[in-house]
């Protein structure tokens, strides 16, 4: 609203209406500097509930039997065999030995045909016609669209869109011109098979090298003690051809299937071809030569109907390989794991390479670590009793108020951030709600642990760790400090030596009541309750102002000032309205004056 004023009078209205005001503003100066002070000791608590839940968390964790339990352990052979010891493990001497490592599954492509470069078609890899590329890992089986303009670098990528449900993942190296098929984990479950449709022979594609394994039986589930084929007459031949090589085997009618994987084993392990009859019911060949096929065939083809030897299980359209177990002997117990790193009676182990002799393994208490976790928390605690204390004795500067909107508008941003931090000094000074809390902590560390048996160890003190310490000729500690305690090192690692578990009870001890408490069970149970009550009378960042007793206090001030300034306003109108009348009334006499002036003059 524009007002202009003293047109008449030739008075400063606005001048005069502002100092009037002004004293009339006194009361409400006087709750915008309450408020804030509220507000800032608010924000003082909350500081101080933060640091209180530092130390809240760090006696959970010093409640933790677990933590003093930390276990050293060395490895005679290092660059072969690592390990690290859990809480479970038991002190003293073990071995390992290592076998063999755990394997993924992998096939590797040959030099694949014309120049390197993943640009070029799986048309011109003799990919004859457009097909379904079967890929089948640990995780399952996903039939690929694969076309002859597809490029490498797209076939591969594919492949690799469809990881996450197979377990296989492709790689092309340009550099070497071959494709690099491998299962994501290890072990025998894992496993890379491929398959290509339509017939199309998949190692005159990607011309495979190294070993595979492929299962071929399943029309039925074998055992070894079952008949091969009971109803055959006389004696027939089951012939296995394996590239330019044929093998001819007898069966009869009292041929068992155990005695028939006996004589393929001796007539083809030789030239790299092994047979096994695995768990499911199903004969598994291995073939040192991924590239070579296996075809099966009989004169009646009753045999191979019968072993489940199809060739459509069986032929140059698929390969086939798989992983291999970790093989371990610790403490001379055989054991095998589908990974090289893996857990055993509290121990865990990463193999790097087979052993020839066993691997010394030797367990101890690490005091040291123990000792570094005291000290870590004492040293969190004595942080806390400095914070607190100095909020006790900070004195409030009472010549230094809250600015008040005009007074922040007449100074420098430079003196008002001086100002203020002298301002906000002392907000907790002597705060009886920090002072109780900082009493009762302390007397917690000094007392007792009890319900701990005669002749055990059952006070900070008896480990090292008090208030007044005397080292030699050095003493920690004085009535000054108000509270810090102070560690005797090799008091404590010599408690810890000798009698860990003592040390454990008497932080970790939970009792039936606080005296029966251990130290770091009392803290976190006292810092949760110090933690609630704060929060009662100064909430959290998330916190309504409704729900604890400052924002409560600040909102009945808020709707207080709300009043205030209301008739304040109303206030200054009336003065602007008074004025303004005196005004008209004063030109109006001037007015007057001027008249009979002139009619005076006639």
């Amino acid at each position: 609203m524009l007002r202009v004023g003293g047109l008449a009078s030739g008075m400063e209205t606005d001048l005069i209406i502002k100092d009037l005001m002004a004293a009339k503003r006194i009361p409400l100066d006087k709750m915008i500097q309450k408020k804030q002070l509220l507000e800032w000791k608010r924000d003082d608590y909350r500081t101080m509930n933060n640091k209180i839940r530092e130390l809240k968390d760090a006696a959970f964790d010093m409640k933790l039997e677990s933590g003093y339990l930390s276990k050293k352990v060395t490895s005679s052979q290092e660059n072969k065999v690592t390990v690290s010891a859990t809480s479970l493990a038991s002190e003293g001497q073990h071995s390992i030995k290592i076998d063999q490592l755990a394997q993924g599954a992998s096939l590797t492509s040959g030099d694949l045909a014309g120049a390197a470069g993943g640009g070029k078609t799986l048309g011109s890899l003799n990919l004859s016609s457009d097909t379904q590329l079967v890929v089948t890992g640990e995780k399952g089986s996903k039939s690929i669209n694969i076309k002859t303009s597809d490029s490498v670098t797209q076939m591969v990528a594919l492949i690799n869109n469809e990881t996450a449900s197979t377990g296989v993942r492709a790689t092309y190296d340009e550099k070497l011109d071959r494709i690099f098929f491998n299962s994501t984990k290890s072990g025998t479950l894992s496993q890379v098979n491929l398959e290509l449709a339509n017939g199309n022979n998949i190692n005159s594609i990607f011309g495979f090298t190294g070993s595979s394994e492929v299962t071929v039986g399943g029309m039925s589930s074998l055992t070894g003690d079952s008949y091969v084929n009971s109803g055959i007459t006389g004696t027939q031949v089951l012939t296995v051809n394996y590239g330019s090589k044929q093998y001819n085997f007898n069966v009869t009618a009292t041929t068992k299937v155990a005695d028939l994987v006996s004589q393929m084993n001796s007539g083809m392990i030789n030239d790299g071809v092994g047979v096994k009859l695995n768990s499911s019911g199903q004969l598994e060949f291995s073939n040192s030569n991924a590239g070579t096929p296996i075809t099966f065939s009989d004169v009646s083809g009753d045999i191979v109907m019968k072993l489940g030897l199809d060739n459509t299980w069986i032929k140059s359209s698929a390969i086939n390989a798989k992983g291999l177990n970790a093989k371990v002997e610790f403490n001379g117990i055989k054991a095998e794991y589908n990974s090289n790193s893996f857990e055993i009676a509290g121990f865990n182990f990463t193999a790097k390479e087979t052993t020839n002799t066993a691997v010394n393994i030797g367990v101890s208490q690490d005091v040291d670590a123990v000792f570094e976790r005291i000290k870590t928390f004492i040293g969190k605690y004595n942080t806390l009793i400095d914070d607190v204390n100095k909020e006790l004795v900070e004195k409030k500067q009472r010549d230094f108020k809250p600015l008040t909107p005009e007074q922040r508008e007449a100074m420098k941003e430079e003196d008002i951030k001086k100002w203020e931090e002298k301002a906000k000094m002392g907000m907790l000074s002597n705060d009886t709600l920090l002072s109780g809390a900082l009493s009762t902590m302390r007397s917690s560390l000094s007392a007792f642990v009890g319900g701990i048996p005669d002749g055990q160890l059952k006070s900070l003190a008896e480990i090292g760790i008090s208030s007044s310490n005397i080292v030699g000729k050095t003493i920690s500690g004085s009535y000054s400090d108000k509270g810090k305690i102070y560690i005797d090192e090799k008091k404590l690692k010599q408690a810890l030596t000798d009698n860990p578990e003592e040390v454990m009870a008497i932080f970790t001890k939970n009792g039936a009541t606080e005296a029966t408490d251990g130290i770091a069970t009392r803290l976190h149970d006292q810092t949760t309750t110090i933690l609630k009550q704060i929060t009662d009378r100064a909430g959290t960042i998330t916190s309504v102002d409704k729900s604890f007793s400052l924002g409560k206090e600040s909102l009945d001030i808020t709707e207080q000032m709300k009043r205030l300034t209301a008739r304040l306003a109303d206030m200054e109108t009336r003065y602007y309205k008074q004025f303004t009348a005196m005004e008209k009334h004063i030109s109006k006499m001037n007015s007057q004056s001027s008249w009979l002036s002139q009619q005076f003059s006639q």
